[in-house]
C-alpha cells in the first residue's frame, strides 16, 4: 500500500467531487453546477483530493476568509470526507497537513470547523491532528426549515 498522496483538484475534477459529496452528506450539486460553483468560488475555496493507492479516497475543503476585525485571514474547513474503505489508511491526516500547509502559505493564522457534538470518532481524530474545541455553533436557517 502506498502513502496517501493529496492534491488540489480543478472543475475537471467535478463529478469525482460530486460523487464523494454525495457519499458525505447525501447530496451534492451536478458535476455541471459543482464545476461552475468551483470556478466562482475559486478564490475563497480550494478543493483538495486525497488519493490511496492511485485511487480518490477523499476530499477536504478549504474557505479562506478575509475579515475586517483582524490584520491576518483565517481559514475554514468545511468539508472533510474520506471514504469509508480508506480510513484509518493516513488518507484523512494527509488532507489535513495539506490544508494547514496551504493556509499557512496564504497568511491565515488559525483553521476552524464544525463538528456533530455527538461524532465522537471525527472529534477524537481533529483532536489527534492538533484540533481543540473552542466554542459552540448557533444557527438561524433561513429557508424557514426546522
Amino acid at each position: 500500500m502506498d502513502s496517501p498522496a493529496t492534491r488540489i483538484a480543478t472543475p475537471s475534477d467535478a463529478a469525482a467531487i460530486s460523487g464523494l459529496l454525495s457519499a458525505f452528506d447525501g447530496e451534492a450539486l451536478s458535476p455541471q453546477d459543482l464545476a461552475q460553483r468551483m470556478e466562482q468560488a475559486q478564490d475563497l475555496e480550494t478543493v483538495f483530493l486525497g488519493e490511496l493507492d492511485g485511487l480518490l479516497a477523499g476530499l477536504l475543503v478549504l474557505r479562506t476568509v478575509p475579515t475586517i476585525s483582524a490584520a491576518e485571514e483565517w481559514a475554514e474547513i468545511t468539508e472533510l470526507y474520506v471514504e469509508p474503505a480508506s480510513r484509518r489508511k493516513g488518507v484523512g491526516k494527509a488532507l489535513i497537513e495539506a490544508a494547514l500547509a496551504h493556509a499557512r502559505h496564504h497568511g491565515c493564522t488559525e483553521i476552524h470547523l464544525l463538528v456533530d457534538p455527538q461524532n465522537t470518532t471525527a472529534i477524537s481524530f481533529y483532536e489527534a491532528v492538533g484540533f481543540r474545541q473552542d466554542c459552540g455553533e448557533m444557527l438561524q436557517d433561513l429557508q424557514g426549515r426546522v
